[in-house]
């Protein structure tokens, strides 16, 4: 994914950047628009030497894609399958696999922030900024 997002942010290496939503970004899901939010905003890695203001390129990797597929979409698909097995063999009972099914994709999704906080620290799911497309210059006045 590559996009183009203005810096409103700088923490050591980290630079916060603010991307506008496009109409395409409806139909993805992959940024995580809030509802009726007009941007939204990714942490990357500023290697090079973007400051507030800038307005920069950003890109992420095809693995952290990958791995957010796989959070996302397959690991929930796995758990209602293995809750649906469990519940059939052990209750036979549609409306306990329904409910063990719900639940674990609830928790799931709950638990999922602080693996995708664990993993952003190692440096897996980087964004990273990979060009400044424009450098805003501030200007002093001498009044």
């Amino acid at each position: 994914m590559t996009e183009i997002g203005q810096v409103v942010g700088i923490k050591k290496k980290t630079a916060t950047v603010k991307v506008d939503k496009k109409d395409e970004c409806s139909k993805c899901g992959m940024c995580l628009f809030k509802d009726n939010a007009g941007y939204t905003e990714f942490h990357a890695d500023n290697k090079v030497g973007a400051k507030v203001g800038d307005t920069v390129r950003i890109e992420t990797s095809e693995k952290a894609k990958f791995i957010g597929i796989l959070l996302v979409f397959v690991v929930p698909l796995l758990l209602i399958g293995v809750s649906a097995l469990i519940t059939y063999t052990a209750i036979k009972q549609d409306i306990y696999m329904l409910v063990l099914s719900a639940a674990s994709v609830i928790v799931w999704f709950f638990i999922l922030p602080f693996i995708d906080k664990a993993i952003a620290k190692k440096n897996k799911m980087a964004t990273e900024i990979v060009e400044i497309v424009f450098r805003e210059i501030a200007e002093e006045k001498n009044i």
